[in-house]
């Protein structure tokens, strides 16, 4: 069976307890994709195939298999560095450093989060700043900074 539509997010649907749910456990790198091949934890194999224009998958993203039945993904908890810089010029800092790295990494409520890295882990440690490493459970896929696209322009 193929999947095209997201019907919603686990989390905003009412009544959930009237449904059959089956999952799928994702990585978080799946979340980018547009096709994917999953297996369910009741072994049903499904295509997921999604428009380029349309929402994209995050953790919950819910498909309806029947007026009973849901697929829901869930993403795999990763191992992430997690980064509560303790002004706005070491969130800055680190923000510079980790771009400079071309490393993946979300921002969220005053913490930055990324996958684990040694190198990362090192140069974080020799410049004294402090972390932890976690298991996570990503909502959406972790992003690169990109700075040229998040501002508008206007050279005239």
């Amino acid at each position: 069976m193929v999947l095209t539509e997201i019907w919603g997010n686990i989390k905003d649907i009412p009544g959930i307890d009237n449904y059959h749910v089956e999952t799928c456990m994702v990585k978080s790198d799946d979340l980018h994709k547009r096709i994917l091949r999953v297996a369910s934890d009741h072994n049903h194999e499904y295509g997921i195939r999604i428009d380029d224009d349309g929402p994209r998958l995050e953790n919950g993203s819910t498909f309806k298999l029947s007026d009973h039945e849901l697929l829901v993904l869930r993403v795999i908890p990763d191992e992430m560095i997690v980064i509560k810089p303790n002004s706005i010029d070491q969130m800055g800092e680190v923000a510079h450093f980790l771009g400079n790295l071309h490393k993946p990494i979300q921002v969220k409520e005053g913490t930055i989060i990324l996958f684990t890295d040694p190198v990362v882990m090192d140069a974080l440690k020799q410049q004294g700043i402090e972390y932890r490493v976690e298991k996570r459970e990503l909502d959406n896929p972790l992003s690169y900074v990109d700075l040229v696209h998040t501002h508008a322009h206007h050279h005239e």
